[in-house]
């Protein structure tokens, strides 16, 4: 996903006084306390050494409430594609008028819209365009919500090799069953004209795969990709 073109606030009729705040959505990828690094397997919470090799979602719909639930910016139409391993994690959503922000809303995965529509992949607008997140051969499918695939490194040697007892995993959340999870996140940030608001939101890698069984394929709406959206709801928190 190319990063996003910058949101500047706007004035006040061109008088150079600001009158909005720029806001933008930073991702960033942890194991508990320490900096996630994808090059290494980490140990989970069920004592698995884990090697990651590959993590995307998507996310859409953003809303943001003051301390009375009163909405003070929405983004509803705005699409992103954070990519753990090789992607951008910071994005432009837009701008909002002054306020304080209590609670930021967002989906994870699609709507049926954007699952389901710009079936030819070439003309389908950024960030749906990605064609690691959809089935070429098959686009009436609809779009992968979360792509996560590594292994599970049983000698420790950061090499998949089944002789050695390794088990390769892939979870590619896809299919009519699923649906967008909402998650929820108390920020409490005065936003002021001029400002670049910044959600920074951090995701807990070893939360995130604690309690899949990281035993094979999973390229559909079953129990395990449903536990997986569910989990990244759960292992996102405000940084």
């Amino acid at each position: 996903c190319k990063k996003d073109e910058e949101v500047a606030p706007t004035n006040n009729g061109g008088s150079g006084t600001p009158t909005t705040a720029a806001v933008k959505l930073s991702y960033s990828f942890t194991n508990g306390s320490a900096a996630f690094d994808h090059n290494l397997p980490f140990t989970d919470g069920m004592g698995r050494s884990v090697r990651i090799t590959k993590l995307k979602f998507y996310a859409h719909d953003f809303h943001l409430t003051d301390d009375a639930d009163v909405t003070v910016g929405e983004f509803h139409d705005k699409i992103i594609l954070v990519d753990a391993i090789n992607g951008n994690s910071e994005f432009d959503l837009g701008t909002m008028a002054p306020e304080h922000v209590h609670n930021v809303e967002l989906a994870f995965g699609l709507d049926s819209a954007s699952s389901y529509g710009y079936p030819d992949q070439v003309a389908a607008p950024a960030p749906l365009n990605e064609t690691d997140m959809t089935w070429l051969w098959n686009t009436a499918a609809g779009r992968i919500f979360i792509k996560l695939e590594g292994f599970v490194d049983n000698d420790g040697d950061n090499v998949m090799d089944t002789a050695a007892g390794d088990v390769a995993f892939q979870y590619h959340a896809i299919g009519a069953a699923l649906d967008p999870m909402m998650g929820h996140y108390h920020i409490h940030q005065d936003v002021t004209a001029g400002s670049t608001f910044t959600i920074g939101l951090k995701l807990d890698v070893s939360t995130l795969v604690t309690s899949l069984g990281l035993d094979g394929m999973y390229h559909n709406d079953g129990s395990q990709t449903q536990l997986l959206l569910a989990n990244l709801v759960a292992a996102s928190t405000p940084l």
